[in-house]
């Protein structure tokens, strides 16, 4: 496992260059080709100015992505997504969400844009030393929550409405992708799953009642989903999970605390637990006390990605050493979230966003 002590979630706010090449490929200016090759500029230089700030883990800043899910999940057979305008915070926004459609499963004899991704993000990790590539992807879960819990879907073409086999084979779809990422030399793996913390929300819960599941039974399928993905993971991969409140374009999505969930995630065999603290919202950290005596890693998010006020060295000190004595020995520190988890981005510039980078790395002298 990897020694983490600092860390980022992975996405970042996308350049000028690579919107303008996306709204041209999208308007049939410019062909894929051409988007690809803005896109692998702006990712070297992402890379190179991650390593200039003294990041030790690199992404690829997700600048190929429209959604920090969707994009990956539709490596998947079985999956497909549908698109619809929902107004959020008084703005018409251009939604997508997931369903199934067919058997899940996954061809590692396909081509995979994200494994090509992944390819092109460590060929240029390897470049420097003591630098690791680190891919991020979206959880099993997220599946579920879109075809079952957001469209309100209970029967699948395929499936019918036998919610068992969908989770099998998800899981095992997700043993394969995993596996796939490993042979091509991925050692580092974070697996976004924001399911978690639709479940700590009253609002959802009502919904979820009214979709006629209880809570206890959606974490069941969460749980187990999460379990068989990681069922047959390589020995030599360190793989974390991160759960946040939501964040779209900046804004949060969900309310509650953690206590509710904490215990059943934690039986979860994870190498790391990236989670969300970056204000009140997010309540003590007593519920992850159950990782003490584990030896996975408590990454703590205290630094906002959503907020452009600049949190204090001192503070933060404070508050990780507070996380510290509750969880122990094994953590680390990190954002609480990607800086662009939608292609639109939070609403704060480059220049607070390496602001914020660079108080990451200067917090070495208490971690």
């Amino acid at each position: 496992m990897l020694d983490i002590k600092y860390d980022i979630v992975g996405s970042f706010l996308r350049p000028e260059e690579i919107k303008t090449a996306r709204a041209k490929y999208f308007n049939g200016e410019i062909d894929l080709k051409a988007l690809r090759e803005v896109e692998d500029q702006a990712i070297s230089d992402l890379v190179e100015k991650e390593v200039a700030h003294g990041l030790k883990f690199v992404t690829d800043g997700e600048f190929r992505r429209r959604w920090w899910h969707l994009d990956w999940l539709k490596e998947f057979d079985g999956f497909t997504t549908k698109h619809f305008d929902k107004v959020m915070n008084g703005v018409t926004n251009k939604i997508e969400l997931g369903y199934i459609e067919g058997k899940i499963s996954y061809d590692k004899n396909k081509s995979h844009p994200e494994i090509e991704a992944w390819d092109y993000l460590q060929s240029l990790a390897k470049k420097y030393e003591g630098v690791e590539a680190k891919k991020s992807i979206s959880g099993p879960n997220m599946i579920l929550v879109d075809h079952f819990l957001q469209l309100g879907t209970k029967d699948t073409a395929y499936y019918g409405n036998n919610i068992d086999l969908v989770i099998e084979d998800i899981g095992t779809a997700y043993q394969e992708a995993i596996q796939d990422l490993y042979d091509h030399g991925c050692r580092y793996l974070q697996i976004d799953d924001t399911s978690w913390t639709y479940m700590i929300d009253d609002a959802f819960n009502e919904k979820v009642t009214a979709l006629g599941y209880t809570k206890e039974e959606v974490l069941e399928w969460f749980r187990r989903a999460s379990a068989k993905a990681l069922e047959h993971k390589p020995e030599e991969m360190t793989i974390a999970t991160h759960f946040c409140k939501g964040n779209f374009k900046g804004n949060p999505l969900f309310s509650g605390f953690y206590d509710s969930v904490a215990e059943v995630i934690s039986t979860i065999p994870y190498d790391g637990f990236f989670v969300e603290y970056d204000d009140a919202r997010s309540g003590s950290f007593a519920p992850w006390k159950v990782l003490k005596d584990t030896n996975a890693t408590f990454v703590v998010g205290l630094i906002s990605t959503k907020n452009p006020t600049m949190e204090a060295h001192d503070e933060l000190k404070t508050r990780y050493l507070e996380a510290k004595s509750i969880v122990g020995d094994n953590i680390a520190l990190s954002p609480q979230c990607g800086f662009a988890s939608v292609e639109e981005g939070n609403s704060i510039d480059e220049e607070i966003q390496w602001k914020k980078i660079d108080l990451l790395v200067s917090c070495q002298d208490f971690l």
